[in-house]
């Protein structure tokens, strides 16, 4: 898996899925940080005061491999406030503000990744297409193209039911590609649930702090992850839940 291994989810969308939305781009983004142990998620309980219910919140920080890891154009959405101070403890949905924030539009976040070196060649733009962000496909970018599909595919008739790709499987696939797993017809949220304990084991190896438990956090699966992701990147969303937040102030803020 040559090219699923070397490039991220959001540089396989730009290169082979058109319609391929600015909340898909920024979600998968985020998954392949956690995966990569660029970052890391926890759960704190908290309650208010003695009449309300115990809520709990998820909060990002900085995981194990960020100091040594050198981040993409469309990953510094994300990255940029913990590379002013790496201790920085985040509410989930305020991180996701912040990357939706900061990445401006879908557009915006495409010229980024159009300008990264490893794609460099396959994208060209003109003056008009600098000024309104859009570019056109080159040769090489129309052969990558062809390559990438031809993984994806490859791994999509390997594995052409959730019933043929077991727990180490997968935890194999995903230390290979990455968040490039969601990519696959036949894998989904749901299915990184079920194995989220042996995921969780195998990521933690490196962890030495037990108030961690890997990638997803403190029994925090993949499917709520996908749907707070979702609630959180709505404009101007404040709704309740397990997130808590309420805007973009909380810890980090939206700077």
């Amino acid at each position: 898996m040559q090219y699923l291994s070397e490039l991220t989810p959001a540089e396989v969308f730009i290169s082979t899925n058109k319609k391929a939305t600015h909340r898909e781009y920024l979600k998968i983004t985020f998954i392949d940080l956690l995966f990569k142990q660029v970052l890391k998620t926890f759960e704190v309980e908290r309650q208010i005061n003695n009449s309300d219910k115990v809520r709990i919140y998820t909060y990002v920080t900085s995981g194990p491999n960020f100091k040594n890891y050198h981040f993409k154009n469309h990953e510094k959405f994300f990255l940029d406030t913990f590379a002013q101070d790496d201790s920085i403890e985040i509410l989930f949905r305020n991180l996701v503000k912040i990357g939706y924030q900061k990445s401006r539009s879908l557009s915006n976040l495409k010229n980024e990744l159009i300008n990264i070196p490893t794609l460099k060649k396959c994208f060209s733009q003109n003056i008009f297409q600098k000024i309104v962000n859009s570019y056109h496909i080159t040769e090489y970018g129309k052969e990558l193209k062809r390559k990438v599909e031809k993984e994806i595919q490859s791994l999509n008739s390997k594995y052409s039911s959730l019933n043929t790709i077991d727990h180490q499987e997968a935890i194999a696939l995903i230390k290979v590609i990455g968040g490039n797993i969601f990519l696959l017809e036949n894998i989904s949220y749901d299915l990184l649930d079920k194995i989220d304990s042996d995921l969780a084991k195998q990521m933690n190896k490196k962890e030495t702090d037990s108030d961690y438990s890997g990638c997803s956090g403190c029994g925090w699966n993949f499917d709520t992850y996908s749907s707070d992701f979702d609630s959180g990147c709505s404009s101007g969303s404040s709704s309740g839940g397990s997130s808590g937040c309420s805007g973009c102030g909380g810890c980090g803020g939206c700077s």
